[in-house]
């Protein structure tokens, strides 16, 4: 392990006893240590189930613990609809659903044992609907990957050599239709690099209906997810901010087309703030 590595490492286990509490942490290190295949622990009212020895633990702490999600009320208000791309095991959905508990909460996985701890995590949450389907810009099925670093680092793509497992790719229509869903107050968007076909073909009918993406780019998977999306978004007035690995974005109300044509000038507006 680089010394690099090492320190963040240290600072982010100092960060969780801090949030958590010693002796919390203390009794969750003991389930851990105690558990089988799965453990649970109790956040927020709700039992919530990780494996031992992946890492769950990780996204836990950056979800639950650390709120990697947390959009300021003063930025968003009235979210009634949550879009979860790369929901993982769940954690993200079950926080979106406990930050705004009348809102509907849509959460795609394409791993098949992610998907499956999904299911467990979400059961008995209203209007949460796991889905087991790859985001892509077009319908068809993917080869899933593994990229080495762990199960929160599948990736899809086109090419079925060395898969994994396969899936059935989705679009953002399909979903908007599924649901009938005038619009999305919330994208998270957290897939692999899979981003970068997201927003290089068929988006023009649904990015318009989205009033925030929250959304982690992943360029040293796959070059160009960064100016795809960016390219995506210019024709629109936005917000920016950045949190961790997230950036999040909200849109102007104002001038919105809700077509999706773009315009003849770009009208993208770019507030930086580092949270």
């Amino acid at each position: 392990m680089s010394n690099k590595r090492f320190k963040k490492d240290f600072v982010n286990t100092l960060r969780y006893v801090y949030k958590v509490g010693i002796l919390k942490s203390l009794a969750i290190s003991m389930t851990m240590l105690a558990s089988g295949a799965e453990f649970e622990v109790k956040w927020k009212h709700r039992n919530v189930t990780m494996r031992k020895a992946s890492t769950d633990f990780t996204v836990f702490q950056q979800v639950c613990v650390f709120g990697q999600y947390n959009i300021k009320p003063t930025q968003l208000e009235n979210v009634e609809t949550i879009v979860d791309l790369g929901a993982n095991i769940g954690l993200s959905a079950v926080y979106f659903k406990n930050k705004y508990p009348n809102a509907t909460v849509i959460a795609v996985e394409a791993e098949k044992s992610n998907y499956e701890v999904l299911v467990k995590n979400v059961i008995g949450l209203p209007d949460v609907h796991p889905l087991h389907n790859a985001i892509w810009s077009h319908n068809k099925n993917l080869g899933i990957h593994s990229t080495g670093y762990g199960e929160y680092g599948f990736i899809v793509n086109e090419n079925e050599e060395n898969e994994v497992e396969s899936v059935k790719a989705i679009t953002m229509d399909d979903i908007i239709e599924k649901y009938q869903l005038k619009k999305i107050d919330i994208l998270k968007i957290d897939i692999e690099g899979s981003e970068k076909e997201l927003f290089s073909g068929n988006f023009q009918s649904w990015l318009p209906k989205v009033r925030c993406i929250v959304i982690e780019l992943h360029d040293w998977f796959k070059p160009g997810c960064a100016s795809a999306f960016f390219k995506a978004i210019s024709r629109f007035e936005y917000s920016m901010s950045f949190k961790g690995e997230n950036v999040t974005i909200i849109f102007e109300d104002k001038d919105r087309d809700q077509k999706g044509n773009k315009s003849s000038e770009p009208k993208s507006k770019t507030v930086t703030n580092v949270a």
